[in-house]
């Protein structure tokens, strides 16, 4: 069997003597180095497991996982076709089971688990291994796990009652219909017994149907005795019917209550994982995984995630948690594995602590309190609350990986910013340092200058101060915007004055360039900070000059448009590069081929335009060279009238 995987498969039942079976399918494994699937099968034709055998199905279950193996939970209506079916879409090579420890008389009657695994095998090994005996005789009286029939007589007190009132009822109907109706009556109880109490009542019910169908309506009536032989075949036809209908509606019941839970469970999952694709914080993945397994376990349910200090913390709960859980979760959270209620560590809490496991470490644990009608949780019901906190646990696992990602992108873009900087100071203040410390040094050194030597000197020294107290002043307010410890000093200004203090604090930078202003005499005066919209003027302007030819004009602007100023400054150079008109107001951004400045003068423009509730945009003109243009609303209040003197100045 060259190149072909073992694989081997368990079949496990919800008894004790299950985890010699597994052990022994643990040694196999191990020796052929095979994988092992551990499975239990749900059937319809089986009565509901108590809560023994519950808990005997979950310990067998949970050996299964700690020994290596991958676990299943299979349904179906027969045991051996469900075990077959897995193995062959499961290419499994071998079939483990337990060799049956009933007594043979229960195989003829219900057929042998063994012997169907055998027939439709198909060249699947099948391998027997002997089981434990009990050791108890009242366990083997009333089977592993489960508890006597006399335990719980209300269901059969229940089939007596049924059968009374379908007696009662064929008592009215009794010569005036058929005695094939009154059976019909019969059947109806059997199956309303069948469908609400299960296998037991219902088999009573039809003994006792075909016992009080003899006893009141079969002459002589009021005794057991048939005068008609034929009688007893109705009687056999009846019980044979009854016991059928029985069965048929208890799996129908079955397989209801089997469907619906399917139903729960997957819309559940679907609902869960729709809501955790959506949740991008750890808060929220708590919130939607503790509000889903609250509704499915009907119990509160809390989410501990490690603090700083690695101490577990609530960070969702729809109960407070009591602190003597605290133990079991950090336990929990501490080994890997679900301690606490019905489970074989810490068994006394109330509640189930499931570590919530991701790739690479335990990321909390979920606390969960199901409701006292669904304890123990059967396997089922175990595996899908490991489910649900694995989810959960890939949710809060995701959220802390965006949650890195974007501290990642901050720190980079920190640091390209701080590299931007460092780059244009080493550029941009060495420049002006460079020029100002070798003129400032042959004026030191050399006593042969001539007048107009030693004055182009003093004007170069000067002028790159200026430019260095620019470059200086623009880092501080870039700062102060950015803190927040900008103050507006509002107060009503003209803009008339404002563009002429601009331009003559640019008088030298401008080289002699032709500016036209155009600044209506009647436009109204505006409510701003005087000194900050100066230097958005002064920004503009001097951007105007680093970026376009000497010699070519400029033309500034202001209208009243609606509630507000616009104002514009118009260059006749080459324009924006495409795509550039928004990037132009970021930080450290410098359109052309110019390393002149920092790249900070227009984003203060900005800055400072929004805090006074304007805008500012840039656009390229059709007719050549870019156009700014910033807007300063009016305010609610008049402004105060200008008067004019006689000479035609401002008061």
């Amino acid at each position: 069997m060259a190149g072909w995987a073992e694989r081997i498969l368990v079949c496990v039942r919800p008894n004790p003597e299950s985890g010699r079976l597994v052990r022994a399918a643990r040694r196999m494994a191990a020796r052929l180095k095979a994988e092992w699937v551990v499975a239990y099968v749900e059937s319809t034709a089986q009565p509901p497991l108590s809560a023994a055998e519950k808990l005997a199905l979950a310990a067998t279950i949970k050996l299964a996982e700690e020994l290596g193996a991958q676990t299943a939970t299979l349904s179906g209506e027969s045991v051996a076709e469900a075990l077959l079916s897995y193995a062959r879409r499961h290419n499994v090579s071998r079939i483990v089971v337990g060799k049956p420890v009933h007594s043979r008389w229960r195989d003829r009657l219900r057929g042998s688990l063994l012997d169907e695994i055998v027939r439709g095998s198909e060249g699947i090994e099948v391998h027997v291994i002997a089981a434990e005996r009990l050791r108890s005789e009242g366990q083997q009286a009333a089977g592993p796990g489960r508890e006597p029939s006399a335990s719980r007589p209300l269901p059969y007190v229940w089939s007596l009652g049924v059968v009374l009132l379908c007696s009662g009822v064929c008592w009215t109907m009794a010569g005036r219909f058929d005695k094939s109706n009154l059976i019909m009556v019969y059947l109806l109880g059997v199956a309303a017994v069948a469908t609400w109490h299960g296998r037991g009542p219902s088999a009573l019910a039809a003994l006792l149907s075909v016992a009080a169908f003899d006893f009141f309506f079969v002459p002589p009536q009021l005794t057991f005795a048939v005068s008609d032989t034929q009688y007893v075949v109705t009687f056999g036809v009846m019980l044979v019917v009854s016991l059928l209908v029985s069965t048929l509606a208890i799996r129908v019941r079955a397989q209801a209550d089997a469907a619906r839970q399917r139903e729960q469970r997957t819309e559940v999952l679907y609902a869960m994982s729709r809501e955790l694709a959506r949740a991008r914080t750890a808060a929220e993945v708590a919130s939607v995984a503790s509000r889903h397994i609250s509704e499915l376990f009907r119990g509160p349910v809390s989410v501990k995630l490690p603090g700083p200090d690695g101490r577990l913390g609530g960070l969702h709960a729809t109960e407070a948690a009591e602190a003597r859980e605290s133990a079991v979760s950090n336990w929990a959270f501490e080994h890997g594995r679900m301690a606490g209620l019905g489970t074989d560590t810490l068994p006394g809490a109330s509640a189930i602590h499931v570590p919530l496991a991701g790739t690479q470490a335990t990321l909390g644990v979920l606390c969960v309190r199901p409701d006292a009608s669904l304890l123990p949780l059967s396997p089922e019901q175990l595996d899908m609350l490991d489910t649900l906190a694995r989810q959960a646990a890939s949710g809060l696992e995701r959220a802390q990986l965006a949650e890195e990602a974007e501290r990642a992108r901050l720190a980079a873009e920190a640091e390209r910013l701080r590299n931007t900087l460092l780059s244009s100071v080493s550029h941009d203040l060495r420049t002006p340092l460079a020029t100002i410390t070798g003129a400032a040094s042959t004026l030191l050194q050399s006593d042969s200058l001539t007048d107009g030597a030693q004055r182009d000197l003093k004007q170069a020294i000067y002028e790159e101060s200026e430019r260095l107290n620019r470059l200086v002043t623009n880092l501080l307010d870039m700062t102060r915007l950015e803190s927040g410890s900008l103050r507006l000093s509002r107060d009503w200004h003209s803009m008339e004055e404002l563009v002429g203090t601009a331009l003559s604090r640019l008088e030298r930078g401008l080289g002699g360039r032709r500016v036209t202003v155009s600044v209506p005499a009647d436009l109204p005066l505006v409510p701003v900070d005087g000194v900050l919209v100066e230097q958005v003027l002064v920004n503009l302007i001097d951007n105007a000059v680093k970026y376009t030819p000497a010699g070519s004009p400029l033309a500034i602007g202001a209208r009243a448009e609606g509630a507000a100023i616009q104002v514009e400054v118009v260059d006749a150079g080459p324009g924006l590069p495409p795509g550039a008109e928004e990037r132009v107001f970021e930080k450290f951004y410098r359109a052309g081929a110019s390393h002149q400045g920092f790249g900070l003068g227009l984003p203060i423009c900005k800055a400072i335009v929004t805090a006074h509730g304007g805008r500012i945009w840039a656009e390229n003109r059709a007719a050549g060279g870019a156009a700014f243009h910033f807007t300063l609303p009016l305010g609610d209040g008049p402004p105060p009238t200008v008067e004019q003197d006689p000479d035609g100045e401002h008061d």
